[in-house]
C-alpha cells in the first residue's frame, strides 16, 4: 500500500475546500416583433400624412355643400383620423355587409377604395327615394335598384373628391366596382402593402355613420415628393377660409335647396274611450286661442310665429315674427 506524499494530501484538501464553480449561463434577450407591421414597412412620412389630412379636411367642406343640396338635408362630414396601416388590416376591419366602391385615379396607377357603413347607406337610399332617412328593420344586401342609387351617390362623393384633389393634382375618378362584401371585390394591392387610411364621420339628418378611404402607397408613390413639399394656401388650407368664388357657389347651392315647412295647429289630450268613439262630423278642440300665433317649423326646427288663414282656396300662413335660435 503506497503512501500519499504531503504535497498530494495538501492538493486534495485544497480541492475539497474550494467552492463549486457555477457555470455562467448567458441570458438571451427576446424582442417582440409584429410581423404584420414594422417601422421598416412604413411608407408614408409625417409630411405625407399632414398633406393628406389637409386635403381631406378641404374635401369634407366641399362634400357638405354638395350632399346637403343632393339629399335636401343638412350634412356634416368631419375627418376623425388618418394613419397608415397594411391593406390586409384594412380588409380585416371591414364589417360585413358594408358598401365598398373601388375607383380609379387616372393618371395615377392603380385604384383607391371608399367604404360606407350599412346604416348610413340605407339612410341615404331612403332619402333618395323621398323618405326621411329611416332604416329597414333588418340590414341586408342591396337590391339592384338600391345598388344603382348608391352608384349615383358615390359618383357625387367622388365628384367632390376630385375637386378637393384639383388644388394639388388633376385626377379623373371613375367607379370600377361596387359591392357589399369585401370578399367579392378585386384585391387592388398585396395584403402586406401599406395604405393611407382616412376615417370620416358623416352626419346626414339624424343619422351618423362612418366613411373610410383607402389610398395605397403604390398608387401615390409617383407623387410622394410633391406630397412632402406641397404648401396649401388661401381658402384651401385646412378648409378654414373661403374665396369669393366659394361663397358664390355656396350661395347658389343654398338657393336651390328645398326645405320642408309645416305649421302646428295645436295639441290636446283626449281619453282613449273618446278617441275610439270619434265619428265623421265630430269636433276636436285644441287648447290654442284663435288670436294666438302658431309655430311654423323648417326642417323640424322652430323658425316663425304665424297666423293661419286662406288664400285662393288654399290654406296659408302669414309670418308674424321670426324665432331666433339661442346662441
Amino acid at each position: 500500500m503506497s503512501m500519499l506524499s504531503q504535497e498530494e494530501i495538501d492538493a486534495l484538501v485544497n480541492q475539497l475546500a474550494a467552492p463549486e464553480t457555477e457555470e455562467k449561463t448567458e441570458t438571451k434577450r427576446v424582442k417582440s416583433f409584429d410581423f404584420r407591421f414594422n417601422k421598416r414597412l412604413e411608407k408614408f412620412t409625417t409630411n405625407h400624412l399632414h398633406t393628406l389630412r389637409t386635403l381631406h379636411d378641404n374635401y369634407t367642406r366641399l362634400l357638405n355643400n354638395a350632399l346637403s343640396v343632393y339629399l335636401r338635408t343638412r350634412v356634416e362630414a368631419t375627418i376623425i383620423g388618418i394613419e397608415q396601416i397594411s391593406y390586409g388590416d384594412f380588409i380585416a376591419s371591414i364589417g360585413v355587409p358594408s358598401i365598398l366602391s373601388i375607383f380609379s385615379m387616372d393618371p395615377l396607377p392603380g385604384s383607391g377604395i371608399v367604404q360606407l357603413d350599412l346604416n348610413l347607406t340605407f339612410s341615404i337610399i331612403d332619402r333618395l327615394l323621398g323618405g326621411p332617412g329611416w332604416l329597414p328593420q333588418k340590414l341586408r344586401d342591396l337590391t339592384d335598384i338600391e345598388r344603382t342609387l348608391m352608384q349615383r351617390f358615390m359618383a357625387r362623393v367622388l365628384s367632390s373628391y376630385r375637386e378637393a384633389w384639383s388644388h394639388f393634382l388633376t385626377l379623373s375618378l371613375r367607379i370600377e366596382a361596387l359591392d357589399s362584401n369585401p370578399q367579392f371585390i378585386p384585391r387592388i394591392i398585396p395584403l402586406d402593402q401599406m395604405i393611407a387610411y382616412v376615417s370620416c364621420e358623416v352626419k346626414i339628418g339624424e343619422m351618423t355613420g362612418i366613411m373610410n378611404f383607402c389610398l395605397p402607397y403604390l398608387v401615390l408613390q409617383s407623387i410622394a415628393a410633391q406630397l412632402s413639399e406641397f404648401q396649401w394656401s388661401g381658402s384651401v388650407m385646412a378648409g378654414r377660409g373661403m374665396t369669393e368664388e366659394d361663397v358664390a357657389e355656396l350661395a347658389r347651392n343654398v338657393e336651390r335647396a328645398e326645405v320642408s315647412v309645416s305649421v302646428e295647429l295645436g295639441r290636446t289630450e283626449v281619453a282613449l274611450k273618446e278617441l275610439l268613439e270619434l265619428a265623421v262630423g265630430d269636433v276636436v278642440l285644441f287648447d290654442v286661442p284663435t288670436s294666438k300665433a302658431l309655430v311654423a317649423r323648417v326642417n323640424e326646427h322652430e323658425k316663425f310665429q304665424v297666423f293661419v288663414g286662406a288664400n285662393r282656396d288654399k290654406y296659408a300662413a302669414r309670418v308674424a315674427s321670426i324665432v331666433w335660435a339661442e346662441e
